[in-house]
């Protein structure tokens, strides 16, 4: 095999870094860009003066953000493979300083214009790996061609396609996707002695996504780590971009009240904002107050606003509050589908540049204890680490057929001519990962076909051993359209679909024929889908368009009222349970939620399998599971109590359940006994003053008829 120079490559939302694996000291050091520094910009501005482009990417674009930010991309990760109707790109178009337009010729994906042309977020990512690549060559003295570049755990496949086309727009060969939690572990694991085992939990929140994964870690007899990826979780639109909006949101209240003027529309005061929110934000790390300061920021008729507004970090702590407990909810979440408790987890990993923020890094340190997070590895710099790492030991794919090893983009074995799509990368760092979502389609026919039919399950080792098959009946039409999901919904709509694949039976084959969907999932994530029917010719094999406008699902004839309803029952009752186990699993032991979580997974079964005749019983389970979960139930019952008392009731239940809650966490269990016997006096009383009025039944509406029992009607 050819020698070549291998880089890791953590391309970031607000910096991209960049790693070598020297194999005779056996670690990974950063690169130096041609600033000399470790760090690079993800910034790209581009600005066209008598016909001449000109082109800056990292530091030398980072002043044009405020000097001209319709000119100056920022965060363009947080678009990448993502549809200009996304829900998520619609709430930051006005946030953002620069244009987010619809593709051309119906191309559904995001768009950005910039100095009056349009371009996908690929090729402005792909100007950010080409300034990457190119320092990284410059001082090593030598071409890079190769590289592992690392994502978001929770991005989509979607993403990841954006990304690598992003590298193959300069001819950069990738390697391997890797998930940016996993390469923060591989950093971390060369700390580790030979057969040391570790259960890790990956903290990574970045400038603009937020990702969880639970690893089992171990170094074999020969040194080499092996990393088993059990689960992963995350938000793709939440990170330390959104703590500092925060704090503009709040230059713009104080600019409003004190100057009577509002200055939300203007692009270049919400770039200086942002900027000073940032530095506001670090400075808040170390100190209790901060003052920001920003001379003209704004100027409208004639009126030059100069700002010079206090903040404290138990204000900014305030703000930031929500957006830090979902971080944490979403942990709970991850722990629970194990069936994990904190208490499992020996080593806890801060990566991203948001975890220095303190509120952060102490709710973190709250949850797993203080001893357990590890500090020995910058959180800015080891995701590229581990890339780097990564990109020095692997050694190419081996063919699943005869095992010979060949190169990485390989189609098929040099030895025996097979196919190489589901070869599994080998090298001296074993990663063995996971699907994070379920891929599938939407049934085609029939009163069903708005659910979601799993091919591929969620956690599936990836690359397939061999492809996943469902089958179907094309009763309908010769005409048959099969949309591919990404997602767990029941519901496939409200999924991400991910690409439709479109096919026409021949004349001499019957409509009634069974068709076979076929799904390949390779060690690169892309996803191959092959439509037969058994007993002919016809077969059709195709990769995603994912530039293909997306059309809404075919309506289907009306469901009859009672399967709808309960279905919907079920829905309602499965999500509920699951809320439950957010809010209250700390409450509650190994076994109950367990319980919980396995009736959840067989309700999704049935609701996905179309088994109405079970959905009464499955709901009536969920909801007699919510009433038998010991404390937290009886903090579940309390909270509806709260929402259907008097004022005064309903407020000292609410401090009631704090207080509980408090004891609980601090392990006070006699105090929390006492508590709860106050507490039940208080439900018992709302039973008494309850008002007539229903609102707490928005929220657990079907709960509630369940519990009224347990209120004294």
């Amino acid at each position: 095999m050819t020698q070549t120079t291998a880089i890791g490559i953590d391309l970031g939302t607000t910096n991209s870094a960049v790693a070598l694996y020297d194999p005779d000291r056996t670690e990974a050091k950063i690169i130096s860009n041609a600033d000399g520094g470790g760090l690079t910009p993800s910034v790209v501005y581009r600005r066209v003066r008598d016909e001449r482009e000109s082109v800056l990417v990292g530091a030398g674009a980072v002043k044009y953000v405020a000097m001209e930010p319709r000119n100056t991309v920022v965060s363009v990760k947080r678009l990448m493979g993502r549809d200009f109707e996304d829900p998520a790109v619609r709430e930051t178009r006005d946030r953002l300083g620069y244009e987010i337009v619809g593709g051309p010729d119906g191309d559904p994906r995001a768009h950005v214009r910039l100095a009056g042309a349009v371009y996908r977020p690929a090729q402005i990512s792909s100007m950010i790996l080409r300034k990457l690549v190119q320092d990284a060559s410059r001082t090593l003295g030598r071409e890079v061609t190769q590289a592992v570049i690392t994502v978001p755990a929770y991005f989509r496949d979607s993403q990841r396609a954006a990304t690598r086309e992003a590298a193959e727009e300069i001819g950069l060969r990738v390697k391997k996707i890797i998930d940016e939690p996993t390469a923060a572990a591989i950093a971390f694991g060369l700390s580790k002695r030979p057969m040391e085992r570790s259960r890790v939990l990956v903290y990574d929140l970045g400038g603009g996504t937020f990702d969880i994964s639970i690893l089992n870690t171990v170094k074999d007899h020969d040194g080499h780590g092996q990393f088993q990826v059990l689960e992963f979780s995350g938000d793709s639109w939440l990170g330390g971009d959104d703590f500092d909006m925060k704090i503009v949101q709040r230059i713009i209240d104080w600019v409003k009240a004190t100057h009577g003027v509002d200055p939300s529309g203007d692009k270049e005061f919400l770039a200086v904002a942002k900027r000073a929110a940032d530095e506001a934000k670090r400075q808040l790390n170390e100190d209790s107050e901060t003052e920001i300061i920003i001379p003209a920021a704004y100027r409208a008729e004639g009126l030059v606003v100069d700002v010079k507004m206090p903040l404290t970090r138990d204000e900014f702590d305030e703000m930031i509050e929500p957006m830090v407990a979902r971080t944490m909810t979403l942990v709970d979440q991850t722990l629970a589908r194990q069936g994990l408790t904190p208490g499992d987890i020996s080593d806890v990993l801060l990566v991203g540049g948001a975890t220095l923020t303190r509120k952060v890094y102490e709710s973190v340190e709250a949850r797993f204890r203080r001893d357990k997070v590890r500090r020995n590895i910058n959180p800015m710099e080891c995701v590229a680490l581990g890339a780097g790492i990564l990109a020095g030991t692997l050694h190419g794919v081996a063919c699943p057929a005869c095992e010979a090893i060949n190169e990485d983009d390989a189609g098929t074995c040099a030895a025996c001519a097979q196919s190489l799509a589901n070869a599994r990368t080998v090298g001296d760092t074993g990663v063995h990962e996971v699907t994070g979502m379920s891929l599938g389609i939407a049934a085609v026919s029939g009163t069903q076909r708005d659910v979601f039919v799993p091919i591929i399950p969620r956690n599936t080792p990836y690359p397939l051993p061999k492809p996943q098959r469902q089958s179907f009946y094309a009763t309908d039409s010769r005409l048959i359209r099969v949309p591919v999901y990404e997602g767990d919904d029941p519901v496939a709509s409200r999924n991400h679909e991910q690409g439709v694949v479109r096919f026409e039976l021949p004349r001499e084959i019957d409509v009634n024929s069974r068709v076979d969907v076929t799904f390949n999932y390779t060690a690169d994530r892309i996803v191959t889908v092959l439509i037969s029917v058994p007993g002919t010719d016809m077969v059709k094999e195709t990769t995603l368009d994912r530039a293909a406008p997306r059309t809404p699902p075919p309506a289907a004839p009306e469901e009859a009222p009672d399967e709808a309803d309960d279905a919907q029952a079920l829905s309602r009752a499965e999500a509920q349970a699951r809320d439950f186990v957010t809010r209250y699993g700390e409450h509650m032991n190994h076994a109950q939620v367990t319980k919980i979580n396995r009736d959840c997974e067989r309700a999704l079964d049935a609701l996905q399998n179309g088994d109405s005749t079970d959905y009464r019983r499955l709901a009536d389970i969920l909801y007699t599971d919510l009433l038998d979960s010991g404390i937290a139930s009886e903090l579940l019952v309390a909270e509806v109590a709260t929402n259907n008392a008097a004022p005064e009731t309903g407020r000292r239940i609410g401090e009631s359940i704090k207080a509980v809650q408090q004891c609980l966490r601090e392990g006070r269990q006699e105090q929390a006994e006492e508590q709860a016997r106050i507490l039940k006096a208080l439900v018992a009383k709302a039973r008494k003053d309850r008002v007539q009025a229903n609102h707490g039944a928005q929220n657990y509406d079907g709960l509630l008829k369940v519990m009224k029992g347990a209120l004294g009607e």
